[in-house]
């Protein structure tokens, strides 16, 4: 209505000329031409389609840029975070390293010192063995000596007794206390008894040995003095008179031998061997290895002293108990 009221007075343009301007120049052209357009589509519409499409193809590139770039910052800041921590340990890390190394640092220098203690300790102990061992040999000595003194003092005591007890005087003699003393030989009487080893070893422990008969007059010492003995202790078993000495022939049947080592030889091997008289019979010179009574024979020697008679030596069994008479040297020539 208003725009009829503009062309007022002037000449309203025919419908036929905006249709004309309106319409694009191909299709005025084919109208003038007299050509049918109907059945196609007009070119703007093409280019409407490929606009939209190249919107739609734009809305999509943007709405996945936007997942994009919004996974991509979730992503960061996610990997941010990894690092953070990341940083965290590391920093962590750092610093348990450090403390590691001052640690190791602090270990190396105990154990640097403990080498040296060990060092200190070694040579101590070294020292202490060889100190312990000249201590040892020391104590050693010491104790030989001591044995040593501890002999000479029994010696002391035996040879040289303590007569009065208020002043210690004491008045050395040849032999021990409760020794005979004979042409420069001590010699001990038992009043126990005991079987021909025992007795051995028996003398052995007082300093001497059983005795060792060489001569006649020392046979006739032995033989008179056992026989006062028993005399005096008014002895009657013939048994309680004998006394071992030291022969033997245990080692191999009729050689006797001294406990020295030494073998019975010459005339003194037959002249002190008495006769075995039993009931008024005369049996025969002894030794007769008799083995009525020990199956094993009689293989030690008897001294069975009789008045008036240097033939006082018998062979008997070794298990026998018997008294003995020890033998040492005097201390005092």
């Amino acid at each position: 209505m208003e725009m009829d009221g503009i062309y007022t007075g002037l000449q309203k343009p025919s419908e036929d000329v905006y249709s004309t301007v309106n319409q694009p120049q191909g299709r005025r052209a084919g109208a003038e031409q007299g050509v049918s357009t109907a059945g196609k589509a007009p070119p703007y519409r093409w280019a409407a389609l490929v606009l939209a499409g190249l919107c739609t193809l734009l809305v999509a590139a943007i709405i996945f840029l936007s997942v994009y770039i919004t996974n991509f910052r979730a992503k960061n800041l996610e990997l941010q975070s990894q690092f953070s921590e990341l940083e965290r340990n590391y920093t962590n890390m750092s610093a348990t390293v450090t403390n590691f190394q001052t640690k190791n640092l602090e270990l190396q220098s105990q154990y640097s010192e403990l080498q040296r203690n060990y060092t200190n300790i070694s040579a101590t102990v070294s020292n202490l063995t060889v100190e312990r061992n000249q201590i040892q040999s020391w104590y050693s000595e010491l104790e030989k000596n001591y044995s040593n003194i501890s002999k000479k003092y029994s010696a002391l005591d035996q040879y040289c007794p303590i007569v009065d007890t208020s002043s210690k005087e004491r008045v050395c003699k040849s032999c021990p206390q409760n020794w005979e003393l004979f042409n420069g030989k001590c010699y001990y009487f038992s009043t126990d008894k005991m079987n021909w080893n025992s007795s051995r070893d028996n003398c052995t422990s007082l300093g001497g040995h059983l005795v060792i008969i060489e001569s006649d007059g020392e046979q006739k010492f032995l033989s008179d003095k056992a026989w006062n003995i028993t005399q005096a202790a008014n002895i009657i078993k013939e048994e309680e008179k004998v006394h071992w000495i030291g022969l033997t022939d245990a080692v191999t049947e009729g050689t006797w031998l001294w406990v020295d080592g030494t073998p019975l030889i010459g005339n003194v091997k037959a002249k002190f061997w008495g006769s075995k008289i039993y009931n008024g019979v005369d049996y025969g010179k002894e030794p007769d290895n008799y083995t009525g009574v020990d199956p094993s024979g009689e293989d030690c020697a008897q001294l069975h002293p009789k008045r008036n008679s240097n033939e006082t030596w018998f062979d008997a069994s070794c298990t026998k108990q018997y008294k003995r008479i020890c033998e040492t040297k005097t201390v005092i020539a």
